[in-house]
Formats: structure tokens, C-alpha cells, sequence
């Protein structure tokens, strides 16, 4: 019987890796053309709601931003005791040169659901452009590389995806966290943003970092668990990256003194 993705997710506590990858590797395709649908239907949104007055939605965003912050600290928690145990086995680098444990039972589980919510995650930009919120390149395109690589890489048993996961994984807990505290209406202080958008580029330094040790490991005629293609993907997607967020963390919080800055100090109006 062909797996489902229902059939795989509410089995937790009988996850079967080889099952997740068969049926992952099926959805590449339609994941990929969803992506294209993704960019053509939020540019048409932001068309249509250009004469149109913003939507309110806080309900929607609270709760959107509640299940994310969430899932990203189960799963942060979950897939960071098993690269702990992991890096206990076999030790540090072996957290990132074999596949491993890791993506089997539970933390297994976890990580298979965090490639699925890739794709649930575009739900972001939805409420972004319905919202009349600026959409700046760096976030679709964020969104569109992350969900085909997560995908694409699944079954290609990439040491190094461990890493991946769980620092996307802590980021998001703290980032959506963050996020819902604001569609509350509770003002948090603009250096949280910052330290935010700090770690999301240790994050991608960290991956760097990996990557390039695992180009000396495999040179030096090491066995790694990786993929040619899957690693060059994975390299330049996290130099772009580094590159964008970079460019976003200068105009937000340095040039000038900071946008996000100078927007905390400007006097409220009173009605």
C-alpha cells in the first residue's frame, strides 16, 4: 500500500525513515511546482489588494504564529537531544559526516515533519501580502529555496541536514515566538529583532562552516555521508543567504541608526 502522508504523521512512535523517504521523494515534483504557484499567487494578491484596504486578521496571525513557535520548540528540543546523542556516539564530527540515528524513531519523526512544514510555511507570505505588510525578495526566496532543498535532500541521507534542522528548528522557536508576542500587540524592544536576525546569520555561518569541512573530509578521502549535487545546492543556497540577511541586518539596525531603530523611537500619536 502507497504511504500517505497522514499515514506516516500520526505515527510518531513508529516512524519508518526508508517509508518517509519513498514517500517524500514523490512529492518532489508537485513540491516544486507549488513553489511556482506559491510566487505567482502571492504577486497576484499583492496586485489585488493594492487598491484595496489591508486585512485585519489578528486571530489568523495569532494563531498561525502560536503552532509555529510551538512545533519549532518541540522540534528544537526533540532533534537537539538526538544530535547530542548523536555527537555521544560517535562524536562531534560524526554529527555531521553520517546520517546516523538521527533521522530515525522520534528525532527522525520530527525531522521528516520539519521538511513538510516547508511547504505549510508559505503560509507566512499569505498573510504578509493580505495584511499589506512589505514583501521583500529575501522572503519568498527564502522560503521557495529552503522547501525544495529540504525536500530534494531528504532522501539523500545528508549528514550534515542534522545541523540544518535543529538550528532552523531553535531559530524558528524564538523567531515565532517573537512573532506572536507582536500580533498581540505586545511591544517587544527592536534589539530582540536584531538578536534575532543575528543568530539566523550565525546559523547560516555555522552551515558555512560545516560544509567547507566536509569539502576537506571528502578531499582528503574521508566517506561522508552526502550528495554531490545536494551539497553544491546546499553550499550556494547558504552563501546567498549569508549575503541577503547580511545586506537586510545592515539596513535594519545600522545604516542610518537603523530602520527598525529609528521606527521604535518615533512618537506615538494621540487620538
Amino acid at each position: 500500500m502507497q504511504s500517505t502522508f497522514l499515514s506516516i504523521a500520526t505515527r510518531p512512535f513508529s516512524f519508518d525513515y526508508d517509508e518517509a523517504k519513498a514517500y517524500t521523494d514523490t512529492v518532489r515534483w508537485p513540491a516544486f511546482l507549488y513553489s511556482l504557484a506559491y510566487v505567482v499567487v502571492i504577486f497576484s494578491i499583492k496586485a489585488y489588494m493594492s487598491q484595496r484596504k489591508p486585512y485585519e486578521l489578528t486571530r489568523a496571525l495569532n494563531f498561525w504564529n502560536a503552532w509555529l513557535a510551538i512545533f519549532s520548540t518541540a522540534g528544537g528540543i526533540v532533534t537537539g537531544l538526538g544530535l547530542l546523542n548523536q555527537i555521544y556516539q560517535g562524536g562531534f564530527v560524526s554529527s555531521y559526516t553520517h546520517a546516523g540515528g538521527y533521522f530515525r524513531g522520534i528525532c527522525g519523526y520530527f525531522t521528516w515533519m520539519f521538511v513538510m512544514s516547508k511547504m505549510a510555511e508559505f503560509g507566512d507570505t499569505i498573510l504578509i501580502v493580505l495584511r499589506k505588510k512589505p514583501l521583500i525578495f529575501l522572503h519568498w526566496y527564502h522560503h521557495v529555496l529552503t522547501m525544495n532543498y529540504a525536500i530534494i535532500s531528504y532522501s539523500c541521507d545528508m549528514g550534515f541536514n542534522s545541523w540544518i534542522v535543529w538550528m532552523n528548528f531553535s531559530v524558528h522557536s524564538i523567531m515565532y515566538g517573537y512573532y506572536m508576542l507582536r500580533s498581540m500587540g505586545i511591544k517587544v524592544p527592536a534589539w530582540v529583532a536584531q538578536n534575532i536576525t543575528t543568530m539566523q546569520l550565525l546559523q547560516f555561518l555555522i552551515t558555512l562552516a560545516i560544509l567547507f569541512h566536509v569539502w576537506y573530509l571528502q578531499a582528503t578521502g574521508v566517506r561522508v555521508d552526502s550528495d554531490t549535487t545536494m551539497y553544491w545546492f546546499c553550499l550556494l543556497m547558504e552563501l546567498s543567504y549569508v549575503a541577503l540577511f547580511a545586506n537586510f541586518y545592515y539596513h535594519s539596525y545600522i545604516k542610518s541608526g537603523g530602520k527598525k531603530y529609528n521606527a521604535e523611537k518615533k512618537p506615538v500619536k494621540s487620538e
